[in-house]
Protein backbone atom coordinates (compact mmCIF):
# COMPACT_ATOMS: atom_id res chain seq x y z
CA UNK A 1 0.00 0.00 0.00
CA UNK A 2 2.78 2.53 0.93
CA UNK A 3 4.53 1.77 -2.59
CA UNK A 4 1.17 2.34 -4.30
CA UNK A 5 0.41 5.36 -2.26
CA UNK A 6 4.33 7.18 -3.43
CA UNK A 7 3.40 6.50 -7.06
CA UNK A 8 -0.10 7.44 -7.09
CA UNK A 9 0.14 10.67 -4.69
CA UNK A 10 -1.81 11.36 -1.54
CA UNK A 11 -5.21 10.88 -2.28
CA UNK A 12 -5.27 10.16 -5.81
CA UNK A 13 -6.59 6.47 -5.36
CA UNK A 14 -9.76 8.20 -3.47
CA UNK A 15 -9.89 10.79 -6.28
CA UNK A 16 -10.09 7.69 -9.06
CA UNK A 17 -12.62 6.10 -6.62
CA UNK A 18 -14.70 9.01 -6.57
CA UNK A 19 -14.33 9.24 -10.37
CA UNK A 20 -16.07 5.70 -10.75
CA UNK A 21 -18.78 6.67 -8.24
CA UNK A 22 -19.63 9.80 -10.01
CA UNK A 23 -20.20 8.36 -12.99
CA UNK A 24 -22.76 6.06 -11.16
CA UNK A 25 -24.42 8.85 -9.22
CA UNK A 26 -24.74 11.33 -12.60
CA UNK A 27 -26.59 8.16 -14.44
CA UNK A 28 -28.91 7.92 -11.80
CA UNK A 29 -29.51 11.49 -11.74
CA UNK A 30 -30.18 11.59 -15.21
CA UNK A 31 -32.67 8.44 -14.88
CA UNK A 32 -34.21 10.66 -12.31
CA UNK A 33 -34.62 14.17 -14.36
CA UNK A 34 -35.90 12.09 -17.23
CA UNK A 35 -39.11 9.92 -14.94
CA UNK A 36 -39.67 12.69 -12.99
CA UNK A 37 -39.36 15.68 -15.60
CA UNK A 38 -42.62 17.12 -14.24
CA UNK A 39 -42.27 16.83 -10.58
CA UNK A 40 -38.74 18.14 -10.64
CA UNK A 41 -40.12 21.05 -12.82
CA UNK A 42 -42.77 22.15 -10.41
CA UNK A 43 -40.44 22.31 -7.71
CA UNK A 44 -38.29 24.17 -9.63
CA UNK A 45 -35.30 22.07 -9.23
CA UNK A 46 -35.02 20.53 -13.26
CA UNK A 47 -32.96 23.35 -14.62
CA UNK A 48 -30.38 23.89 -11.82
CA UNK A 49 -30.21 19.77 -11.51
CA UNK A 50 -29.23 19.88 -15.24
CA UNK A 51 -27.02 22.58 -15.34
CA UNK A 52 -24.44 21.25 -12.49
CA UNK A 53 -24.90 17.57 -13.64
CA UNK A 54 -23.77 18.68 -17.22
CA UNK A 55 -20.72 20.47 -15.10
CA UNK A 56 -19.89 17.77 -13.16
CA UNK A 57 -20.01 15.21 -16.40
CA UNK A 58 -17.60 17.89 -18.39
CA UNK A 59 -15.32 17.73 -15.62
CA UNK A 60 -16.04 13.99 -14.21
CA UNK A 61 -11.92 13.02 -14.26
CA UNK A 62 -11.36 16.15 -12.63
CA UNK A 63 -13.00 15.99 -8.72
CA UNK A 64 -11.16 18.60 -8.08
CA UNK A 65 -12.79 21.37 -10.62
CA UNK A 66 -16.49 20.36 -9.07
CA UNK A 67 -16.09 19.20 -5.16
CA UNK A 68 -16.17 22.46 -4.01
CA UNK A 69 -19.20 24.84 -5.10
CA UNK A 70 -20.78 22.23 -7.30
CA UNK A 71 -20.80 19.39 -5.55
CA UNK A 72 -22.52 21.35 -2.40
CA UNK A 73 -25.32 22.58 -4.49
CA UNK A 74 -25.53 19.42 -6.12
CA UNK A 75 -26.16 17.96 -2.36
CA UNK A 76 -28.34 20.52 -1.37
CA UNK A 77 -30.77 20.12 -4.96
CA UNK A 78 -31.13 16.13 -3.28
CA UNK A 79 -31.87 17.31 0.10
CA UNK A 80 -34.95 19.74 -1.50
CA UNK A 81 -35.85 16.90 -3.39
CA UNK A 82 -35.85 14.47 -0.82
CA UNK A 83 -38.64 16.35 0.76
CA UNK A 84 -41.03 15.83 -1.55
CA UNK A 85 -42.49 11.93 -0.16
CA UNK A 86 -43.02 10.37 -3.48
CA UNK A 87 -39.24 11.39 -4.56
CA UNK A 88 -37.78 10.67 -1.71
CA UNK A 89 -38.31 6.71 -1.78
CA UNK A 90 -36.64 6.88 -5.42
CA UNK A 91 -33.07 8.92 -3.87
CA UNK A 92 -31.94 5.93 -1.36
CA UNK A 93 -29.22 4.52 -4.13
CA UNK A 94 -28.52 8.47 -4.89
CA UNK A 95 -27.97 8.89 -1.22
CA UNK A 96 -25.62 5.95 -0.63
CA UNK A 97 -23.72 7.28 -3.30
CA UNK A 98 -23.41 10.63 -1.92
CA UNK A 99 -22.40 8.99 1.09
CA UNK A 100 -19.70 6.77 -0.54
CA UNK A 101 -18.33 9.99 -2.29
CA UNK A 102 -18.70 12.24 0.25
CA UNK A 103 -16.38 9.60 2.37
CA UNK A 104 -13.75 9.15 0.05
CA UNK A 105 -14.08 13.52 -0.43
CA UNK A 106 -12.83 13.49 2.77
CA UNK A 107 -9.83 11.14 2.35
CA UNK A 108 -8.82 12.83 -0.67
CA UNK A 109 -9.22 16.38 1.51
CA UNK A 110 -11.01 18.17 -1.26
Amino acid sequence: MAVEESILGAGERERREIVGYIQMLLDSINDLMVKYKLELKNMGVINRLAIITEIITMHKYNPETYMGTYWEELVSIINTIKQDQKLANELKDIEELIEKINSLRQLAKF
